[in-house]
């Protein structure tokens, strides 16, 4: 996404604190769940909030696997 094309989204302020709280609970010692399972409660609840063309640059993201840094494949001669 480039700043030309940035929108603002409203969110609930009951969502963004739910989110804020499952991310401190993520990261606590001693939360009874796994981490995923609180990134997990809040891909749920963002997503909702996600345009159709937010949802399909998740998609490309995701399949292109732009999470992953860049190789720099070297040919040896």
């Amino acid at each position: 996404m480039t700043s030309s094309n940035i929108k603002e989204i409203k969110v609930l302020d009951w969502d963004l604190i739910d989110a804020v709280n499952l991310c401190h609970a993520a990261l606590a010692q001693d939360s009874p769940q796994p981490k995923s399972f609180y990134i997990n409660q809040i891909m749920g609840l963002l997503f909702g909030y996600l345009t159709p063309d937010m949802r399909k640059e998740v998609e490309e993201y995701l399949a292109e696997k732009k999470y992953l840094p860049p190789v720099d494949i070297q040919i040896a001669r």
